[in-house]
């Protein structure tokens, strides 16, 4: 039960969270800190010493054992929930039917059936809640600098995304595999950002290279009928997380952005149009890594975006449903790459 009931609602968005593991403490309480019209009010953890203590950090008024009871009991207008896929859905499939929204880390549901429940649930969620998917890296501001400034130089041809990291090295989150779990963990992310980009694709390959009895790497193809592909990348053979991404129009101009902290442009000297870019020059931004960093990495904005939905009843951007093509295309590449020897 909570230990001290936030006050009733006002103006500011209340929020509660499920999970106040690592990365919510490193990535989305802070963001929600730094959050205008958004106030954390209880935190729910599967032991009363964890919550008390996130709820202490963060300045809330209220902790559980039992997160239910964050929606039961109208404590919260909205629910963060970063926990395993399982715990996702669950909470998920309980606040919509209780017409509480929720922003939900990436990924949403175990598999894709599970998924496809949700999106039925959240068709019909009560009191127009919402659940919005917290894919982090296309709401950074680097990232969205990136694409104002290729909107200027034609239609997007081709996409290459490279992330990698250190984990996982043996199966998590009720994964049978270590390549499940690298494709629930990594290739959430990266088939996400080719499909916002270009849509579902007409066909997928995918290759996995051995490296040792614990880390691999896989390869994936997205193809397109007008000749666009996404070339994917993820591994756990990193001993951090790497993440770079490369975009290039059909007016040859191509930018690059590494670590959400710096943006190359660039363009061939023969390539048609005229501006800035002409000739062999590249131009060139760095965001230092210590300024604005959930901003610039997306926690902030993409919390911000779930803000507004909420509170203006404005269109979700990362919606359930937008999800269905991302799992289906990790099912095919799971199938491709269990196949190989």
């Amino acid at each position: 039960m909570l230990l001290q009931p936030p006050a009733s609602a006002t103006a500011t968005l209340r929020f509660g969270l499920v999970g106040p593991g690592e990365h919510a403490q490193e990535n989305l309480l802070p963001a929600l800190a730094g959050l205008e019209g958004a106030r954390l009010t209880a935190v729910a953890a599967r032991t009363m010493d964890a919550a008390a203590a996130a709820a202490r950090r963060w300045n809330a008024e209220g902790c559980t054992d039992d997160w239910r009871t964050l929606v039961t009991n109208g404590e919260v207008d909205a629910l963060v929930v970063a926990a395993s896929p399982a715990l996702h859905a669950e909470v998920v499939d309980h606040a919509l039917a209780h017409g509480v929204s929720v922003f939900v880390e990436k990924p949403p549901a175990p598999d894709t059936a599970t998924l496809e429940g949700l999106v039925a649930r959240e068709r019909n969620a009560a009191d127009g809640a919402i659940a919005f998917v917290g894919f982090n890296f296309p709401y950074g501001d680097s990232y969205r600098t990136l694409r104002t400034a290729l909107g200027r130089h034609g239609q997007l041809r081709g996409i290459e995304v490279r992330m990698v990291s250190s984990k996982p090295t043996s199966p998590v989150w009720g994964c049978a595999t270590v390549v499940e779990s690298l494709l629930q963990g990594l290739g959430t992310h990266v088939v996400d950002m080719a499909l916002r980009e270009m849509g579902p694709p007409e066909g997928v390959s995918a290759y996995r290279t051995v490296i040792d009895e614990r880390r691999c790497a896989i390869r994936i193809l997205l193809t397109y009928a007008d000749g666009r592909t996404a070339a994917l990348l993820i591994g756990n053979f990193s001993n951090r997380l790497e993440y770079r991404c490369e975009l290039v129009t059909d007016e040859a101009v191509v930018g690059v952005l590494d670590q959400h902290n710096s943006l190359t442009l660039g363009r061939p000297s023969d390539a048609p149009g005229a501006g800035l870019l002409d000739g062999k020059e590249t131009l060139r931004y760095d965001w230092p890594s210590r300024r604005g960093g959930y901003g610039r990495t997306g926690y902030a904005t993409a919390l911000a975006s779930f803000r507004d939905s909420v509170v203006h009843r404005r269109p979700n951007s990362s919606p359930l449903s937008a999800c269905l093509d991302v799992y289906r295309v990790l099912d095919e590449v799971r199938r491709q790459v269990e196949e190989q020897p």
